[in-house]
């Protein structure tokens, strides 16, 4: 199963680079008159693409802190609205290029990167899922209460 997770933390990154590169090419296709409507449209965007997943996060660690048997739920949890976050994120910055007159090929490079991200993010949260349910699992099964033999300890010798 770890294996497995490595595998899925690679191909994240590799992703990831891959997605830098659609959006460097995207960004070539834009002229000069759109550069600056990039600019202003990200930096609207920016501030809730980083308060949201602060929230979660917080709300993640309080969770954790507070009841640790809460650990595999909590996760799944918070990956979910992680990857929900940039889902609605990406539809909701899309639609602004839209709105702003950004050109076609612009538009395919950007939702190509957007894309293999979100794809990419979603294989590592689902490997975490799995990996925690599977570890979660094998402690519970090796914890079960029929495993769970009496000890009697043999009664002294009388008499020595």
């Amino acid at each position: 199963m770890n294996h497995l997770l490595g595998i899925l933390l690679g191909l994240f990154m590799v992703c990831v680079l891959g997605a830098s590169h659609f959006g460097r090419r995207a960004l070539k296709c834009l002229g000069a008159e759109h550069h600056s409507d990039v600019v202003r449209i990200a930096a609207n965007a920016s501030v809730m693409n980083l308060v949201i997943p602060i929230v979660i996060a917080i709300a993640y660690v309080l969770v954790v802190i507070n009841d640790r048997e809460r650990l595999p739920t909590a996760t799944v949890i918070a990956l979910g609205a992680l990857l929900a976050q940039g889902v609605m994120s990406a539809i909701t910055t899309d639609r602004s290029y839209r709105a702003a007159g950004m050109p076609p090929e612009f538009l395919k490079y950007f939702r190509l990167a957007r894309g293999i991200r979100i794809l990419s993010a979603a294989m590592l949260f689902v490997g975490v899922i799995v990996w925690l349910i599977a570890t979660k699992n094998a402690q519970d099964a090796r914890f079960t209460p029929s495993d769970q033999t009496d000890v009697q300890l043999a009664p002294a010798a009388e008499g020595k």
